[in-house]
């Protein structure tokens, strides 16, 4: 698991690693750390390709220069930063701090069951975040994480599948050999939902969900057919749900 700490002081970046190594130590888990001093190092980081993706950032909230919640609202737009835990002593501050990265809050200074809980999340998503192949219609093998997948467009007898890029730039599209059906049996098990006769939607990065439905960092509206419409309220509700119940 990689783990960033975002803190404009040293202690309190300290305080949580502590804190990070005793769970790891117990759990004998792979692990390392990236500290950052402020927002726009994060952000920096955030940009560059070449750099590997965090798992869980530990963020403070108040910091000189851009604060936690600004910070935040950009990581929206790319995948670098995984999950956000918010490190705060502003409890007026927490509701700003919801979004759909954040997985929790803690109090400064933060107690060790604190971190052991968001830790614990952390690794129970990255469990189910499953490496899926499929084999594109040249014959090209494509590996990718399934919280990558924004959504399977339909294409006569192919199948397009579009996945994020690291940086925010958008999604990318490879085309595989299988009819739409045939897809969506094969990911019958996941959080991949059938929305339309020509549309499969990862319900993990819709950000809303009526007539069509808006992915994040997706232009493309999908739509919602007539007779998928009740079936796919449904759906996401549930799923939205058990996500909550899950980080609670």
């Amino acid at each position: 698991m990689r783990v960033g700490i975002c803190d404009d002081e040293k202690q309190a970046r300290t305080e949580v690693k502590k804190l990070c190594e005793l769970y790891f130590n117990q759990k004998e888990s792979e692990h390392s750390y990236i500290e950052f001093e402020s927002g726009e190092e994060v952000l920096s980081y955030s940009m560059q390709r070449e750099n590997e993706p965090v798992d869980v950032l530990f963020l403070d909230v108040e910091m000189n220069g851009m604060d936690g919640i600004h910070l935040k609202e950009q990581l929206l737009k790319q995948r670098m930063i995984e999950r956000i835990v918010f490190v705060t002593g502003y409890r007026d501050k927490v509701f700003d701090a919801f979004g759909q990265k954040t997985i929790g809050f803690i109090p400064k200074p933060p107690a060790y069951e604190q971190i052991e809980k968001m830790l614990t999340i952390v690794s129970e998503e990255k469990r189910e975040n499953v490496e899926l192949v499929f084999e594109g219609y040249s014959g090209k093998q494509h590996s990718i994480r399934l919280e990558e997948i924004a959504y399977f467009k339909a294409a006569g007898s192919y199948t397009e599948i579009y996945s994020y890029v690291l940086d925010g730039t958008g999604t990318e599209c490879f085309v595989i050999s299988k009819k739409i059906g045939e897809v969506e049996r094969s990911m019958s098990a996941y959080s991949v939902l059938r929305v339309h006769k020509s549309f499969l939607v990862n319900l993990a990065n819709v950000v809303s969900l009526g007539d069509v439905i808006l992915l994040r960092n997706v232009d493309e509206k999908v739509p919602v057919g007539r007779k998928y419409k009740e079936r796919a309220r449904t759906a996401y509700a549930a799923y939205i749900s058990d996500k909550v119940r899950k980080r609670i």
